[in-house]
């Protein structure tokens, strides 16, 4: 019996361990991975979308706290226009969409309900990049999203969003998202999310991530948007940069 107890423990904890931190990334496009940062470790996140007109660029960083609980920066928004002409993309008034760009605090909590799933509660929130004090908006996105664990490098997640217009531009304030990552092999992955709504940040991706090594993972997909929302059709490209050994 006390055989079995241990067996039926190291299972829990390996498991438990599998859910919080073997595949960790912050995104996966669009929304986020369900994921917790290490303790005490680092991670970074790139995001290049490509559309017919423009570049739009995304950076992440973030650092586990520990407990459950870890913390970063965000800059997003940043876009250069290169039809008709180049100029780079700078809006500081919410009556011509979302403010851009924004430098966002991140601070994310996972809860464990079982050891297939996980349920975290996060927010983005922070301020414009503009020289005029009085057109400085205050931006977030807030979410909250169940995470289930089919077996190792296979899940998916789903849950609320609710954001303001300084951070999603015209349309509704508040929705649901949806994604996953199913392993193909040990190195290929199919992964993929969608935000619900008609606003700037509701859009889909389906694409597929490549380990390069235990820290650094390349992403690819096609980015969709909603019928009656602002963006168009485009490519995204993500380099994840792992600061510890993953497992995948």
């Amino acid at each position: 019996m006390t055989q079995i107890l241990r067996t039926v423990a190291v299972t829990l904890i390996t498991t438990v361990s599998m859910v919080v931190s073997a595949y960790a990334q912050q995104n996966l496009f669009n929304i986020p991975s369900g994921d917790i940062t290490p303790k005490n470790k680092v991670f970074y996140q790139h995001q290049l979308n490509f559309y017919p007109k423009q570049i739009e660029s995304k950076g992440h960083f973030v650092y586990g706290l520990g407990k459950g609980w870890d913390a970063g920066v965000n800059v997003v928004g940043k876009a250069a226009y290169f039809r008709p002409n180049w100029r780079l993309n700078h809006n500081d008034e919410r009556q011509f969409g979302a403010v851009s760009p924004i430098v966002v605090g991140t601070l994310q909590k996972q809860f464990l309900v079982s050891p297939r799933m996980a349920v975290n509660i996060g927010t983005q929130s922070g301020l414009n990049l503009t020289n005029r004090v009085e057109r400085r908006e205050f931006a977030h996105f807030t979410y909250g999203l169940m995470n289930y664990q089919f077996g190792p490098g296979r899940k998916i997640l789903a849950g609320p969003y609710v954001t303001n217009s300084a951070f999603a531009g015209r349309g509704n304030n508040a929705g649901v998202m949806i994604g996953y990552e199913w392993k193909l092999t040990d190195r290929w992955y199919l992964m993929g999310d969608w935000i619900s709504g008609r606003n700037e940040q509701s859009v889909g991706v389906a694409g597929v991530m490549y380990w390069a090594t235990k820290h650094v993972q390349f992403c690819a997909g096609a980015l969709l948007p909603n019928p009656h929302t602002p963006k168009q059709n485009g490519v995204v490209f993500e380099i994840n940069i792992l600061g510890w050994d993953a497992k995948h």
